[in-house]
């Protein structure tokens, strides 16, 4: 009903109720920290409170006990947990409870020692994502009764206990995603005998199981639902399995079974809605005129052999709603029944094979949401897409160029790169409303992007006045978070068509044909950008001091350009740099993450794209790890001026690239504080003066160029200095003729004494306060020890005794001592 708030206690007054469902929804924000009204209750039968917040309720089993007439009792996603709960009932009051429901209760403790196992009248136990530990009790064995047990999702290890031998009434048992081990065999040698016949869900997903033999299918003759994906199965899958007529969901998906799949494996499952044999080395080996006996909803054949030919035994499975075939080997085009056998298909996924052909020209009509086709080797066009659809992959095939008007109302990502898309993009981009990812990176793309004003406007809603379209032009802006365009043929200025982009988190415009000035109103049209690559375009001017107010961004690439003028200040105000990657409290998924996000339970990411990035003096490849890249290049520019000094606020940059500029000053002294540096190159420039020695404080450094510049005086050593470039050190100093000191061959000469320039004043406070603070403390002493010797002296007449006594006896014993050393040497001269 969608209530929110506290929930009455005046529910107490209810006396005579005997079901009470009030289960919430997960947007439903439904709470209580009192429910001892439930004991007025007492003729209460079934009670359904999932959902709602009871985290604050004390000692809720005592109140629930009180229920004696409790048949049902659900209160999953509570958030209970056991700390504050007495987790033993001396009095057993829950006598005829059959089904308790307490899944995705945060428990976070041992499995043993709860109060569930002792209510022997359970029938059906749910305790899924319980976060439960440790190892089955023996007393699961007393609930004899127990006819579904289902903790999938907790961290139970170790086997299932000997004791279930008298529980004969299982028919569904899940304890999926559990660290189970051991092997298959022993596993089902646990289950009771009794209930073998009568089993009918059997779900061992994920539970580090091992084995070499699927053979015990064939005394689990009631079987309809049968998961053992994620283990480490091997050996082959048995005929016999073909015999379980009532299966309807077979998931032998992510092990390591081999060998061949026939139809003979198929001949009696009938009844089979969902088939998982992916990613396994599996031959699927059919007759070409087989017509199966089942007619799946969903078929998971990823990674097995189906090819060379298209299976057309696929013809037949017109229920299907997904369909996964990726990486099956299949050669040639793709068959022209294909697209009419599942046109009610919502997940389609032939990627990784190597079909060949041009698309249908229109698949509007069609009810894919999800369509996966890269790479292989498609050509054409792309399609008119189904107006459902919302994900479309169809990169690194050789595709070139859109169907006219082409429209897709509900796309959120469309990942076309990697083709050889020519023209330009289409004006139909500006009322795809729901476009959050679009990725055009390595076409053939020119000229300018499309200007989304009040044309397109027009189009988008013919029946409004002027004036409104105006003023609606004002809020019209579009939701794109990822916009990639790199390696393509793009001309003109920077993009106006980037105005309308306010949510944009990641800009990639890199190798292609930019010109003019950046703008100045980037920070204010796109304040949320992460990520800014304009690498390898004509782009020309003053770096703009607004884009410094940029405070989310993490990857900043202006590097291959014509950009001149100095480097902005405030520098300080790029916040997201000033913190390290780990305590920067802003959180972001995978790159794509927003965009491929959708309603629909199946998840999807995009791993296969990359960014190619200029660090450690080579192009290295950056994928999903991206965002921890930290990094400011500014190289390959016509840059002048000193590198401002706040740069050295930006603790949390890992790569820092200015060479190729025309830069000059010193490095700043502060540059130590860069503790997260791992790549620095200041090559190439016309920077002076002597190596800041906190160079050698930054221990994370593995690479540093600082050759061709006029640096002078002794290079600094230690720590991580010392071994970097290994096999050719000079070559990061190669090009300043001052250096001195290792590892270059010019020694340097003695220390000077002079005291030091103006130009060295900020170093000489630095890198000189310690030796100041020696003299002083040196001096101190002196005075202090000197005036202590003095007062003794002055004040204590036995101390002033004994020491004059000890230097007159001290000078007698000296002036002996040179009398007769003197009459040893010349006295027989006399």
């Amino acid at each position: 009903m969608h209530f929110h708030g506290r929930v009455p206690p005046q529910l107490g007054n209810l006396s005579k109720l005997v079901q009470l469902d009030m289960h919430a929804n997960y947007d439903t924000d439904l709470h209580t920290n009192d429910i001892s009204w439930l004991a007025s209750l007492g003729l209460l039968e079934h009670l359904n409170m999932g959902g709602i917040n009871l985290s604050g309720v004390i000692d809720w089993v005592h109140k629930v006990n009180a229920l004696p007439n409790l048949v049902v009792l659900a209160m999953f996603s509570c958030g209970l947990i056991k700390s504050n709960v007495s987790w033993s009932l001396v009095h057993q009051n829950l006598t005829v409870l059959e089904e308790l429901d307490l899944s995705y209760d945060p428990f976070h403790g041992p499995s043993a020692s709860n109060w569930f196992w002792d209510v022997t009248s359970l029938k059906r136990l749910h305790l899924q994502g319980c976060e439960l530990s440790g190892t089955f009790p023996d007393e699961l064995g007393n609930l004899t009764l127990l006819e579904t047990f289902d903790v999938l999702g907790n961290n139970i290890q170790g086997m299932i206990p000997t004791t279930l031998k008298n529980m004969c009434n299982l028919r569904s048992l899940d304890l999926s995603f559990n660290n189970i081990g051991g092997g298959i065999t022993e596993v089902i040698d646990r289950i009771p005998n009794c209930s073998r016949k009568n089993l009918q869900e059997l779900g061992l997903m994920d539970a580090n199981i091992t084995g070499t033999t699927l053979q015990f299918v064939t005394n689990l003759t009631s079987l309809y639902v049968l998961n053992v994906h994620g283990n480490q199965l091997s050996g082959s899958v048995p005929v016999e399995i073909g015999t379980l007529a009532n299966l309807t969901y077979l998931n032998l998906g992510d092990n390591t079974l081999s060998g061949v799949i026939s139809e003979d494996h198929f001949a009696g499952l009938m009844n089979l809605e969902s088939l998982d044999l992916s990613y396994n080395n599996l031959d699927v080996i059919v007759d070409s005129h087989w017509i199966p006996p089942f007619n799946l909803e969903s078929a998971w054949f990823s990674s097995c052999h189906l090819g060379p030919q298209f299976p057309k035994w696929l013809r037949w499975q017109k229920s299907t709603k997904i369909l996964h075939i990726s990486n099956t080997c299949l050669v040639g085009k793709i068959p022209y029944w294909f697209w009419t056998t599942f046109s009610d298909a919502t997940y389609l996924d032939i990627s990784l094979n190597h079909l060949s052909g041009n698309l249908p020209l229109n698949l509007e009509f069609r009810s894919v949401i999800k369509l996966l086709m890269q790479p292989n080797l498609l050509t054409g066009l792309i399609p008119k897409l189904s107006r459902t659809i919302e994900i479309l992959d169809i990169s690194r095939n050789s595709l070139n160029g859109f169907v006219p008007n082409f429209q897709a109302p509900q796309l959120r990502a469309a990942v076309p790169f990697s083709n050889s898309i020519t023209g330009t993009i289409p004006k139909t981009i500006c009322r795809m409303q729901k476009l959050r990812v679009l990725d055009l990176s390595n076409n053939l793309l020119s000229k300018e992007l499309p200007d989304c004003g009040i044309k397109e406007l027009k189009q988008g809603n013919p029946s409004s006045n002027n004036s409104s379209k105006v003023r609606s032009l004002r809020y019209f802006s579009l939701r794109i978070t990822s916009f990639l365009l790199s390696n393509n043929h793009f001309s003109s200025g920077f993009p106006l068509f980037l105005r309308q982009c306010p949510r944009l988190v990641f800009l990639d415009l890199t190798q292609n044909k930019f010109t003019g000035e950046l703008p100045g109103w980037i920070s204010e049209a796109m304040p949320s950008l992460v990520m800014l690559r304009l690498r390898s375009n004509k782009f020309s001017g003053h770096i703009p001091v607004e884009i410094m107010g940029l405070q989310d961004v993490r990857i900043l690439d202006l590097s291959n350009n014509n950009f001149s003028g100095a480097i902005p200040k405030c520098l300080e105000k790029l916040k997201a740099l000033t913190h390290t990657a780990t305590s920067n409290n802003t959180s972001f998924d995978n790159l794509f993450d927003e965009g491929y996000r959708s309603s629909t339970s199946m998840s999807f990411s995009l791993s296969n794209d990359s960014f190619l990035v200029v660090i450690k003096g080579q192009l290295l490849e950056y994928r999903e790890n991206t965002l921890y890249l930290m990094s400011i290049d500014l190289s390959c520019n016509s840059l002048i001026g000193e590198i401002p000094e706040d740069l050295t606020s930006l603790v949390g940059l890992i790569n820092l690239n200015l060479s190729s500029n025309l830069l000059s000053g010193n490095i700043p002294y502060k540059i130590g504080n860069l503790r997260s540096l791992e790549s620095l190159d200041l090559s190439k420039n016309k920077l002076a003066g002597e190596i800041p020695e906190g160079l050698s404080d930054l221990t994370y450094l593995s690479c540093l160029n600082l050759s061709y510049n006029n640096l002078s005086g002794r290079i600094p050593s230690g720590h991580q200095l010392d071994i970097l470039e290994t096999n050719d050190p000079a070559s990061m100093y190669i090009g300043n003729p001052g250096l001195c000191g290792l590892p270059v061959s010019r020694q340097c000469p003695r220390p000077p004494r002079d005291p030091p320039s103006n130009g060295d004043s900020a170093r000489w406070f630095e890198y000189g306060s310690s030796q100041m603070d020696f003299l002083i403390g040196l001096i101190v002493g002196f005075v202090v020890g000197a005036w202590m010797v003095f007062c003794g002296l002055l004040f204590m007449k036995r101390w002033r005794y004994t020491y004059f006594g000890v230097f007159d006896k001290l000078y007698d014993r000296l002036y002996v001592i040179s009398v007769v050393t003197r009459q040893k040497r010349f006295g027989n001269t006399g």
